[in-house]
């Protein structure tokens, strides 16, 4: 038994014993600019990828790959995430970047459940302040197979960001998996 039971609060007492705040005087103008220039992005090679805005992203430590037989060496496989099978691919082999498979334990997740796919990845996604990059009017000379998704480009220290159309690039690649 509670001997301090008679200090406690009425429940209605304790829900309304707190003032609301005044969020009139919040800016929230500003902080949905400042977020809105902050990116997550990966590396592959010498290409720095940022994730879209919006778009649900995780990464997975753990993992099994189940290769598919009959397919391109940059096609991984598939591995269950949740009880949905995500696509695995090497951006790396896919861009020609390396000819040797990517042996790495990060795997990024972009979206979610059925429209899921995942991207080996040597390091971790890093946040990205892309307010002081510098964005190019044109591309520069990249995998003429990125050629046609790109929707953003910029410089940053002399390295190349990129934005794609990730929906539309890894749907385009369902024709070419099959040897």
């Amino acid at each position: 038994m509670n001997v301090d039971a008679e200090v406690w609060l009425e429940p209605e007492e304790a829900l309304t014993r707190f003032k609301r705040p005044d969020i009139a005087s919040l800016d929230f103008e500003n902080v949905n600019q400042q977020t809105s220039q902050s990116r997550y992005g990966f590396k592959v090679g010498e290409i720095g990828f940022l994730i879209p805005r919006k778009t649900m992203s995780e990464v997975m430590k753990s993992f099994k790959v189940f290769p598919v037989p009959n397919t391109q060496l940059w096609f991984q496989g598939l591995t269950n995430l949740r009880g949905n099978l995500v696509p695995v691919f090497d951006l790396a082999l896919l861009l020609g970047i390396t000819d040797t498979p990517t042996t790495s334990n990060n795997l990024l997740i972009l979206e979610k459940g059925a429209e899921s796919i995942g991207v080996l990845i040597d390091s971790m996604p890093r946040s990205q302040d892309i307010s002081s990059y510098h964005p190019l009017q044109k591309s520069p000379q990249l995998p003429a197979v990125l050629n046609e998704y790109i929707t953003e480009v910029y410089t940053f220290k002399d390295f190349l960001w990129v934005s794609i159309d990730h929906k539309r690039f890894f749907k385009s690649l369902k024709s070419n998996i099959a040897l």
